[in-house]
C-alpha cells in the first residue's frame, strides 16, 4: 500500500465554477544538486551541495542514514562531528520549501579518515613461567585497520624493552625469575599510535632446564550438550612421575589445569566448532595435542529486531532478524492475540509474515518463536493497532478570515489514526454549480469570490480506502472597496510638496502614501499630507492608497508634484592634478535638479620652503575644471569652487595640491679642518635655492660619483675619516624629493685638505730563522711617523689537533726595516698580523710553517709474558713534533745482551721472542718523524720477569672430603720457586660456602686438599711464581650418609592403617633421592617396607592389625645410600567384632513390615480417591500472641496439626486444641462441630495418645520451621512459622515432640498474619507465608518451589496452573502440551511439561536439570556450576580458584588464589584458604565445615566418587555437592541423603521421593 507524507500536498485542483478558477498544484521542490561529502579528520565530515535553480528554498534537512543524526540548515553546506573513524556513512539532504514541502533526498557516501586507535581490549596473561610471559589481547574498539602493536616490558627501576608484532598475542622471553614486570601494548594505525593497555605479572621461581615431556596421546573431543565438550586423552608412556596437564581452547580466553586425563568445557556457544588443546606439564611443557569438536544444537534465543514493516485497517506485516545463534532455525511460530480473546498462530520459514483478517482500530500483540532441531526458544513480542477503513468528517470547521472576494477556512484532522491523503473542498453559491479544490493541509483560502454574496463550503477527508462524510459551513463576503478621489500634489517651496484628496465610496481603514523619494509608506488617517525635506526643482511620483484591514488589501491612486528653485548645493568631488609644468583643479556638478549657470573659482598659493610667502587669485567659468601653467616648484595651491543659479551663489567646495620639487642649489659657506689620525671635519650652510624639502647632505671626495658620507637634513657639520698623509678635494651637495638625479642637487665648490695620522705598511714578510720565525716590514712613509706597531701571531700545531700557540707584542716606529724573532713550536703553522696606532684598523698579515723536530718519548702501555714471549704495547708520544714515520723497540736481557726492532708508524705493539727463562728483561720505545733523521727520546725502561706456567691441571675426588690435584709444567727445564693454591666451595645441599688458600715451595706437581664439605662444588686456581694467569679446575666432593629425619610422629590412625609424618634431617650431606620406611612389630619382626618420593614427608601404612603397636623407621636416601634411621611407635585403633545375626533379623523383620505398610497405604489411597464428602469448617481457634519464646505460642504450633483434612474421601476432626490451654479455668473451649452431610454419616476423630511413637525429631533453629511430609525421616528448616507446609500424602507432622494424629493428610496453620492461612478451596494444599513467592503446592509427587521473588512461584498441583509473580514474564502455564515462560529475560523460562525439566532462572547459569540421573546446577555465576551426574565432576567458574574436582582420590585445584585450593580425594585432607568460609572436607567419616557464611556449608555422605571417569561407564550418582556463592541457590532434590542450607526458608521444598531431606 502506498502512502504520501503530509508535507507533500496539492494546493489547488481543477475548479468547477467561475468563482474558483483552476488552481495550480504545488509538487515536491527540486532536490539539492552536486552533493559532495569530504572527510576533515577521523570524526568530521563536510557536506556541500548546490542550490536547486527552480526551487523556492526555505531551508535544508540533512541526515545520516542508519544513525540518529539529523538537523536543519539554511546554508549550502553542513559539518558533521563526533563520527567514528574509518567508517562509511550515507549522508542525505532534502530541500524544504516555505510551505514545509520536502524534496526527494540527494544522498552520497563518505568515509571518515583514519584516527588514532584506542587502547587494546582485554589484555591478559595467557601463560607465564620463570623466564617467559605470554600475553594476548583483542583489537581496539575501532573500525580502522591496525598496522602493528608495540609491546613494552619494563622491570621496576630499569629501562623498558620493546618489540613490534602484527598479531594479538606475543611471548616475551629471557626474563628474570621471581621478578615483577609491567607490560604495555600500544596499537598503531596509519595516523599514529594510541594509548596503552597495561598489565603486571611476576615470573615464577627458576627451575633447571630439562627436556620437553611427551605430549598427551589419543586425544578425543565429544559434545556433551549444546554448550559442553568433553576432552579425553591418554597419559604419555614416558612420564614416570606425577604430572599435570594444561588445557585450552584456541582463539578463546579459556584455559585451565588438571591432574586427570579428561576435562569438561562448559558455557560454549551452540553449533560452534572449536579447536581444543592439551599439554603435558612436568619439568616443562610438552608440545600440544589438538583436536576439533562442534557443540550440539541448543534452544535458540528470541528473534532479533522484531518490528512492524507496514499495517492497515485489517493487516499487519512483521519482520525480524535471525536469533543470535550459530544453529540453523527450522521454523518460526507466530502468534497473534487480541486482548481478551484466544490467540491464533501460524508457522513460517522466512523472517517476515503478513497477518491478515484483522479488526480495524484494534490493539494486537504479536509473538514470534524460533525453533531448532532441539526445540523452541523464547518469544519476541510487539504490539500494533490497526487503522480505520474510512475516515469520519473533519473536525472544528470554521472561517479564519473573509473579505469581499476571499474566504479562508480551517479545520482539524478527523478522529482517526489513519493517515489522511487529501481533503476535497467545495464552494457553492445558491443556485449555481459547486466548485472544488484538493489540498493536503487543514487550511485553504478560496479566492475570486463575488462581494456581498452568501457561499456554502464543504470539506471531505480521504484515506487510501476512500472518502468520508463532509463538514460544512456558510459565509457572506463583504462590500467592494475603492481608491482615493481627486488626488492633487503642489510644490509650496524649494523643499516641500502638499498632497490632498477626497474620500472613496467605501471609507477605508486608513490611507497609505508611498514616498518613492524616501522609499517609505506613510499611514494617514486624514485627507492631506505634506512631503518635506526635498531638494529644489525635484519632481516626485506620488501614490495614495485606500487600505482595508478586514481584507488586508489596498487600492491606489497616483499623481506627480515638483518643488521650486533654491540655493544650489556645493559642487561634488573636487580634485587637483599636478605635473611638471602645470596644475589642474577638477569638480563635478552639484546634486540638484536645478540648472547651473556658472562656477566661481578662487585659489591661494603658499611657498613651502624658505620664508613661506602667500598670494591669491580667482576666475568665473562654465566648465568643470581650471589649469595653471608653469607653477613655481614646491608650492601649495588651495582652490574654492561655488555654483551659481539665477544669480544665487551656493556653498563652495575646497581642495588643494602641491607642485613638484626640483633639484636644490649648492650648499654655501663650506669649511674643512684636518684632525688627528686621518680625520677631517667638514662644515656648511643650506643652499639659497632649496626648491623642495631638504632630507640629506652628502660629502664627496675628488670627482667621485658616490658620496663617502651621508648625513640627515638637520646636521650642518660632520667628521670624515680618510687615509692618513694623502691629499684629497672635498665638496658638499643637498638632496630633496626631486625625481632627477635621485634628488641630489648641485655640489659646492671643491676644497683641498691633507689628513694627518698612522699609516699601515704596505707589506710584511714571515721568514724561517732556525727553529724560530722572523717577521719583517718597511714603514709606509719616512715622513709620516706612526704612534706604535701592534704585532700578533697565532700558531696551529699540526701534529696535535686543537693545540695552538698564540702571543702578541708592541714595537716603536723607525725609518728603517723592522724585524722581530718569534719563538716557535716545531711543525706548527703560524699566522702573523700587524697594525698601527692605539685604535688599530684592519691589519696586514703573513704566514709560515715551522720545520719538524725529534719527537718525545712514546708511552709504554703494557708488557705481558706468555711462553717466553714478551708482548710490548705502547702509545704515540705526547710531543710528536711532526709526522711520526717509525717506532724502535729496544730490550736488554738479564745477561746484558741488547737488541732492537724498528716498526712503521701504524704499529703500536711488538712481540719479543726469548728461548729461556729465569731473569728480568728491560724494554724501551722511541719514535722518529719524517723530516728528522734521528730517533727521539726513549721511554722510561720497564722490566718483566720470565717464569714457567702450568699446561694441564686435573681435580679428582678420591676420598670423602678430599680433592687430589695433579699438574704439568709448560717448560720442564725452567725451575719454579713458588706455587700459590686457592680454592672455594659451594654446598649443593645447603647454603654453606667458603674459600681458602695455601703455598707450595719447590718443584712439585701434585697436592691434596683435605677437610672439605661433602657434596660441594670445589673450584681450584694455581698461580706459578709471580704470574697473574692461573690454571683452573672444578670438581664435586663425594656424598656422605645423611643424618636421621627429625620430628617423626604419628598423625592419624584407624583400625587397619596409621599415618606418620616427619621433617628433613639437619644434614643431608648429599642429594636427597627418596625416603625409606620400614615397620616392625615391637619384638623386631619386619612387617613391611616402602621407598617413597623425596618430595613426600607423610605416609599412610595400610594392612595393619587393629589395636596393635608397631615400630616405624624412616631413613633419608642419597648418593651415599641410606642414612641414619629415626624411629617412633604407632598404634592402630580398636574395632570390636560384631555378629551378623542381628543384621539378618533386622533386615527380615524390616522387610515384612515394609510390605504390610505398602499394602495398607495402597488401600487407603484407593479409598480416599472414591470419597466425595464435602469439606467441613475449621475448628474454633482462640487468638494467641505470636512469639517464638512464648510457651503458649509453642503449644499452638504443636496443635496446628489438629485441623481437618479436606480430601476427596473423608473429613477428620483433629480435636479441640485442648493441649494449648493447660489451665482448666481458661474459657477457650471451641464449639463442638460435626460434619453434616446428606450422603455419609458424620464422623469425628480425636488425636491418639501414641502420636509421639510414630514421629521423628525435627532439628531446627526455630520451632516454626516444621514441615509435614510423607517421608520416613525428614528435617525441615524454616525461618518463620507461617511457612509450615502440610502435604497431601499419607504422612505425619512432628510438632516439637507433641502428639498429633497419624493419619492427617493435610493441615492448616493459623498465624499472626492472615496471609498465612491455608486455602481450603481446592484439594491441593498450599502454604501461605510472608511473601507470596514462598507459597508451595505439595500435592504432586514432583514438587519444586522457586521463590526469592514472587515471580518465581510454581504451582504444579493442578491441571491448569498459572503462576503470578512480580514479573509477568515469569508466569508458567502447564495446561498446554508444551509450556514456555515468556519473560523479559529468556533465561527465566521454565518448561516443566517435558520429562527433562529445566529451570531457567534469572540468569542462564541458574538452570538446573532435576528430572534425570545426571543432575547439574547452573548457578548465577558460572563458577558455581556443579555437575554431579558423572564420575568426573568439575566446576567452572569465573575464578579458577573455585573449581572443585570430586572424581579422583587425589585431587588438586589450581586457582588464582592459592588459599582456595581444595584437596578432596585423600584420607588426610587439609585445606589452606584465605577465607575460612571456603573450607570443604568431603571424605572424612565425620564431616565438619567451617564457613564464615552458613549458606556455604556443604555436607556430602555416602560412597566415594570414582577416580577415572573416561575409561569406565558412568555410574548412577549417589553423592552430591552443591557449591554456590549464595545459599539460596543450593538445591538437592534427587539424592537419598543430603542437605541444602538456604538463606531464605521459602526456598525449602519436599518431594515424595523416599529418603529425601531438605
Amino acid at each position: 500500500m502506498l502512502s504520501f507524507p503530509r508535507s507533500v500536498c496539492l494546493l489547488l485542483a481543477t475548479l468547477l465554477c467561475s468563482y474558483l478558477p483552476a488552481g495550480e498544484a504545488e509538487g515536491k521542490p527540486d532536490m539539492p544538486q552536486n552533493l559532495i561529502v569530504t572527510p576533515q579528520g577521523p570524526s568530521i565530515m563536510i557536506m556541500k551541495w548546490s542550490r536547486p535553480s527552480s526551487a523556492e528554498v526555505d531551508h535544508y534537512f540533512v541526515y545520516v542514514e542508519g544513525e540518529d543524526l539529523k538537523d536543519t540548515t539554511i546554508a549550502e553546506y553542513y559539518i558533521w562531528e563526533g563520527l567514528e573513524g574509518c567508517t562509511t556513512y550515507t549522508f542525505g539532504v532534502k530541500t524544504v520549501s516555505s510551505s514545509g514541502s520536502e524534496s526527494d533526498p540527494t544522498v552520497a557516501d563518505g568515509r571518515t579518515d583514519v584516527s588514532y586507535p584506542p587502547e587494546p581490549q582485554d589484555l591478559h596473561v595467557v601463560n607465564y613461567t620463570y623466564d617467559t610471559v605470554t600475553l594476548a589481547w583483542r583489537k581496539p574498539a575501532t573500525q580502522c585497520d591496525i598496522e602493528k602493536y608495540r609491546v613494552t616490558c619494563q622491570e621496576e627501576g630499569s629501562q623498558p624493552a620493546e618489540t613490534v608484532v602484527n598479531e594479538t598475542t606475543v611471548e616475551v622471553s629471557q626474563l628474570t625469575p621471581e621478578t615483577l614486570y609491567t607490560f604495555s601494548v600500544y596499537a598503531s594505525t596509519s595516523e599514529g599510535e594510541g594509548p596503552a593497555a597495561s598489565i603486571s605479572q611476576t615470573t615464577t621461581t627458576a627451575r633447571p632446564p630439562e627436556g620437553k615431556p611427551d605430549m598427551p596421546q589419543n586425544l578425543e573431543v565429544m559434545p556433551e550438550g549444546p554448550s559442553m565438550m568433553l576432552m579425553m586423552w591418554s597419559k604419555p608412556s614416558s612420564i614416570e612421575v606425577d604430572c599435570y596437564y594444561f588445557v585450552y581452547v584456541e582463539g578463546e580466553d579459556l584455559n585451565a589445569t588438571t591432574f586427570d586425563e579428561y576435562y569438561i568445557w562448559e558455557g560454549l556457544e551452540d553449533c560452534t566448532n572449536y579447536t581444543f588443546g592439551v599439554k603435558t606439564v612436568s619439568s616443562g611443557e610438552s608440545d600440544p595435542a589438538v583436536a576439533d569438536g562442534e557443540t550440539n544444537v541448543g534452544y535458540p534465543p528470541e528473534p532479533q529486531d522484531l518490528h512492524v514493516m507496514n499495517y492497515t485497517y485489517d493487516t499487519v506485516t512483521l519482520a525480524w532478524r535471525k536469533p543470535a545463534t550459530q544453529c540453523d532455525i527450522e521454523k518460526y511460530r507466530v502468534i497473534c492475540q487480541e486482548e481478551g480473546s484466544q490467540p491464533a498462530e501460524t508457522i513460517v520459514n522466512e523472517t517476515t509474515v503478513e497477518v491478515s483478517q484483522l479488526t480495524p482500530e484494534t490493539l494486537y500483540t504479536f509473538s514470534v518463536y524460533a525453533s531448532t532441531s532441539e526445540g523452541e526458544g523464547p518469544a519476541a513480542s510487539i504490539s500494533q493497532t490497526t487503522t480505520t477503513a474510512d475516515p469520519p468528517e473533519p473536525q472544528d470547521l470554521h472561517v479564519m478570515n473573509y473579505t469581499y472576494d476571499t474566504v479562508t477556512l480551517a479545520w482539524r484532522k478527523p478522529a482517526t489514526q489513519c493517515d489522511i491523503e487529501k481533503y476535497r473542498v467545495t464552494c457553492q453559491e445558491e443556485g449555481s454549480q459547486p466548485a472544488e479544490t484538493v489540498v493536503n493541509e487543514t487550511t485553504v483560502e478560496v479566492s475570486q469570490l463575488t462581494p456581498e454574496t452568501l457561499y456554502t463550503f464543504s470539506v471531505y477527508a480521504s484515506t487510501s480506502e476512500g472518502e468520508g462524510p463532509a463538514a460544512s459551513i456558510s459565509q457572506t463576503t463583504t462590500t467592494a472597496p475603492g481608491p482615493p478621489q481627486n488626488l492633487v500634489a503642489e510644490g509650496i517651496n524649494s523643499s516641500a510638496i502638499n498632497v490632498s484628496w477626497s474620500e472613496p465610496n467605501l471609507p477605508p481603514s486608513y490611507y497609505l502614501l508611498t514616498d518613492y523619494h524616501n522609499n517609505i509608506d506613510v499611514r494617514i488617517f486624514g485627507l492631506q499630507f505634506m512631503i518635506v525635506e526635498l531638494e529644489p526643482c525635484m519632481t516626485l511620483d506620488i501614490t495614495v492608497s485606500s487600505y482595508y484591514e478586514d481584507i488586508e488589501k489596498k487600492f491606489p491612486a497616483t499623481t506627480r508634484g515638483k518643488t521650486t528653485v533654491g540655493v544650489p548645493p556645493e559642487p561634488q568631488n573636487c580634485s587637483v592634478d599636478v605635473a611638471d609644468n602645470y596644475i589642474t583643479v577638477n569638480w563635478e556638478k552639484p546634486k540638484t535638479s536645478c540648472k547651473i549657470e556658472t562656477y566661481i573659482v578662487n585659489w591661494t598659493i603658499k611657498k613651502l620652503w624658505g620664508s613661506g610667502e602667500e598670494e591669491s587669485n580667482g576666475i568665473e567659468t562654465r566648465g568643470l575644471s581650471h589649469t595653471e601653467n608653469n607653477p613655481p616648484p614646491y608650492h601649495r595651491y588651495t582652490f574654492e569652487i561655488a555654483a551659481s543659479v539665477e544669480g544665487i551663489v551656493g556653498d563652495a567646495i575646497s581642495c588643494s595640491g602641491t607642485t613638484l620639487e626640483t633639484n636644490a642649489g649648492p650648499p654655501v659657506l663650506v669649511s674643512l679642518v684636518s684632525e688627528e689620525q686621518g680625520e677631517v671635519r667638514v662644515t656648511w650652510e643650506p643652499p639659497a635655492e632649496e626648491n623642495g624639502n631638504i632630507t640629506h647632505y652628502g660629502i664627496y671626495l675628488n670627482d667621485a660619483d658616490d658620496y663617502v658620507k651621508e648625513v640627515s637634513e638637520e646636521v650642518r657639520t660632520t667628521t670624515v675619516t680618510l687615509e692618513a698623509c694623502v691629499s684629497v678635494d672635498i665638496s658638499v651637495a643637498a638632496r630633496n624629493g626631486a625625481v632627477k638625479n635621485d634628488g641630489w642637487g648641485e655640489r659646492s665648490e671643491a676644497k683641498n685638505v691633507t689628513p694627518a695620522g698612522d699609516a699601515l705598511p704596505e707589506q710584511m714578510d714571515c721568514l724561517q730563522h732556525g727553529p724560530d720565525l722572523l717577521a719583517c716590514w718597511l714603514p709606509y712613509s719616512t715622513d709620516c711617523p706612526v704612534s706604535q706597531y701592534n704585532l700578533q701571531w697565532e700558531g696551529h700545531v699540526l701534529w696535535s689537533p686543537g693545540a695552538t700557540d698564540s702571543n702578541s707584542t708592541t714595537l716603536g716606529w723607525s725609518r728603517d726595516e723592522i724585524c722581530y724573532n718569534i719563538p716557535s713550536i716545531p711543525y706548527t703553522k703560524y699566522t702573523v698580523s700587524l697594525n698601527v696606532g692605539i685604535n688599530a684598523g684592519k691589519p696586514i698579515t703573513c704566514s709560515s710553517t715551522t720545520p719538524m723536530a725529534a719527537p718525545g718519548p712514546p708511552t709504554l702501555e703494557k708488557l705481558q709474558v706468555e711462553n717466553f714471549t714478551i708482548s710490548v704495547t705502547w702509545k704515540e708520544p705526547l710531543e710528536k713534533n711532526g709526522i711520526i714515520s717509525n717506532y724502535r723497540v729496544e730490550w736488554t736481557d738479564w745477561n746484558g745482551r741488547v737488541d732492537s726492532q724498528v716498526t712503521d708508524k701504524n704499529t703500536f705493539s711488538y712481540q719479543i721472542m726469548e728461548n729461556s727463562c729465569g731473569g728480568e728483561v728491560d724494554v724501551t720505545v722511541s719514535a722518529k718523524t719524517t723530516d728528522f733523521d734521528e730517533f727521539g727520546e726513549r721511554s722510561p725502561p720497564e722490566s718483566v720477569l720470565l717464569v714457567n706456567s702450568i699446561s694441564s691441571l686435573t681435580c679428582e675426588t678420591t676420598e670423602p672430603g678430599e680433592v687430589a690435584l695433579n699438574w704439568e709444567l709448560q717448560e720442564l727445564n725452567c725451575p719454579v720457586n713458588l706455587y700459590n693454591v686457592t680454592w672455594s666451595f659451594t654446598s649443593l645441599w645447603s647454603e654453606d660456602k667458603g674459600s681458602d688458600s695455601k703455598s707450595l715451595i719447590g718443584n712439585v706437581s701434585s697436592d691434596t686438599l683435605e677437610h672439605l664439605k661433602p657434596y660441594s662444588e670445589v673450584s681450584v686456581a694455581i698461580y706459578v711464581d709471580n704470574s697473574t694467569q692461573p690454571a683452573n679446575c672444578t670438581t664435586t666432593t663425594q656424598e656422605e650418609v645423611s643424618d636421621p629425619p627429625t620430628n617423626l610422629r604419628q598423625t592419624a590412625n584407624n583400625s587397619h592403617s596409621a599415618t606418620v609424618a616427619w621433617d628433613s634431617p639437619e644434614s643431608v650431606r648429599g642429594k636427597l633421592s627418596s625416603w625409606h620406611l620400614n615397620w616392625t612389630t615391637e619384638n623386631g619382626n619386619l612387617v613391611g617396607e616402602q621407598d617413597v618420593s623425596a618430595t613426600i614427608k607423610t605416609f599412610q601404612i595400610e594392612g595393619l592389625s587393629s589395636s596393635w603397636t608397631y615400630v616405624v623407621s624412616v631413613m633419608a636416601v642419597n648418593g651415599a645410600g641410606r642414612g641414619k634411621p629415626s624411629n617412633t611407635n604407632v598404634k592402630t585403633a580398636y574395632v570390636p567384632k560384631e555378629t551378623p545375626l542381628g543384621l539378618i533379623l533386622g533386615l527380615s523383620i524390616g522387610g515384612g513390615v515394609l510390605l504390610i505398610l505398602l499394602a495398607i497405604g495402597g488401600f487407603v489411597v484407593y479409598w480416599k480417591k472414591h470419597q466425595t464428602k464435602p469439606p467441613r469448617p475449621a475448628p474454633f481457634m482462640p487468638n494467641v500472641i505470636d512469639s517464638d519464646n512464648d510457651k503458649l505460642y509453642k503449644r499452638q504450633h504443636q496443635s496446628s496439626a489438629n485441623q481437618r483434612f479436606q480430601g476427596e474421601g473423608e473429613t477428620i476432626d483433629s480435636g479441640t486444641n485442648r493441649e494449648l490451654y493447660p489451665d482448666d479455668n481458661m474459657e477457650t473451649e471451641p464449639p463442638n462441630e460435626t460434619c453434616n452431610d446428606d450422603d455419609t454419616v458424620n464422623e469425628q476423630f480425636t488425636v491418639p495418645e501414641n502420636i509421639n511413637n510414630i514421629l521423628e525429631e525435627a532439628v531446627d533453629r526455630r520451632l516454626s520451621q516444621q514441615v509435614s511430609s510423607n517421608l520416613d525421616h525428614k528435617a525441615v528448616f524454616n525461618r518463620r512459622p507461617s511457612q509450615l507446609v502440610n502435604i497431601r500424602m499419607n504422612s505425619f507432622e512432628e510438632y516439637n515432640k507433641h502428639s498429633s494424629h497419624p493419619n492427617i493428610a493435610a493441615a492448616s496453620e493459623h498465624d499472626r498474619r492472615p496471609s498465612h492461612h491455608e486455602s481450603r478451596s481446592r484439594s491441593n494444599m498450599r502454604e501461605f507465608g510472608r511473601r507470596p513467592s514462598q507459597q508451595v503446592d505439595l500435592g504432586k509427587p514432583n514438587l519444586m518451589e522457586y521463590g526469592r521473588r514472587p515471580s518465581q512461584q510454581i504451582d504444579v498441583g493442578g491441571h491448569n496452573l498459572n503462576e503470578f509473580g512480580r514479573r509477568p514474564s515469569q508466569q508458567i502455564d502447564e495446561h498446554r502440551p508444551r509450556t514456555m515462560e515468556h519473560g523479559r529475560r529468556f533465561s527465566q523460562q521454565i518448561e516443566p511439561g517435558k520429562q527433562r525439566l529445566g529451570e531457567y532462572g534469572r540468569r542462564p547459569p541458574q538452570q538446573g536439570e532435576l528430572g534425570r540421573p545426571n543432575l547439574r546446577e547452573y548457578g548465577r555465576r558460572p563458577s558455581q556450576q556443579v555437575d554431579l551426574g558423572r564420575p568426573n565432576l568439575r566446576e567452572y567458574g569465573r575464578r579458577p580458584s573455585q573449581q572443585v574436582d570430586l572424581g579422583r582420590p587425589n585431587l588438586r585445584e589450581y586457582g588464582r588464589r592459592p588459599s582456595q585450593q581444595i584437596d578432596l580425594g585423600r584420607p588426610n585432607l587439609r585445606e589452606y584458604e584465605r577465607r575460612s568460609s571456603q573450607q570443604i572436607e568431603l571424605k572424612r567419616p565425620r564431616q565438619e565445615e567451617f564457613a564464615r557464611r552458613p549458606s556455604q556449608q556443604v555436607g556430602i555422605s555416602g560412597r566415594s566418587l570414582p577416580s577415572r571417569a573416561p575409561q569406565q561407564p558412568i555410574p548412577p550418582r549417589l553423592d552430591y555437592g552443591d557449591y554456590t556463592r549464595r545459599p539460596s541457590q543450593q538445591t538437592d532434590i534427587g539424592l537419598p541423603s543430603d542437605r541444602a542450607f538456604m538463606r531464605r526458608p521459602s526456598q525449602q521444598f519436599v518431594m515424595n521421593f523416599e529418603g529425601i531431606k531438605e
